[in-house]
């Protein structure tokens, strides 16, 4: 279990760090002052985005756990994840205050964001599955 809990550990340091990186390369093509902010406070929005990366791959363990009920797992999941992206979004300034809908609008980016890359990996491993699958059936079937 302890190999499992340092695998999703490093997964979500890869992962916020890649992010990171993504979205200052965005806002450099698309703003070109756009990114002072971040690099005169890099190391806090560096830390930020390892916090989310790691709070969005670690808890995925949760589908370990057989006992819960596959919307059981999918509610910590997104609770656990969704959580610790506001968290520290609303800390370093992330999101746009400005106006209520501005705020709606980024709030509800980030959940239509935080599905569809779970839908994602739902479909990628499903589909991983499905050849495993054929690769033992098709072995069986020549013993």
């Amino acid at each position: 279990m302890a190999k499992l809990v340092a695998k999703y550990l490093i997964n979500g340091v890869a992962w916020g760090s890649l992010w990171l990186v993504v979205i200052c390369v965005i806002f450099d093509f698309a703003y070109a002052d756009g990114l002072w902010e971040i690099f005169e406070n890099f190391t806090t929005h560096a830390l930020g985005s390892v916090i989310i990366g790691i709070g969005n791959a670690t808890t995925p363990i949760v589908y370990e756990i057989d006992r819960l009920r596959r919307w059981q797992q999918i509610l910590i999941h997104a609770s656990v994840g969704l959580g610790t992206f506001f968290v520290v979004a609303f800390s370093l300034g992330w999101l746009p205050m400005a106006s209520p809908m501005a705020l709606a609008f980024s709030l509800a980016s980030s959940v239509i964001i935080f599905f569809a890359i779970w839908l994602g990996f739902y479909l990628y491993n499903k589909y991983e599955v499905k050849k495993l699958n054929e690769r033992i059936s098709a072995q069986n079937s020549k013993e």
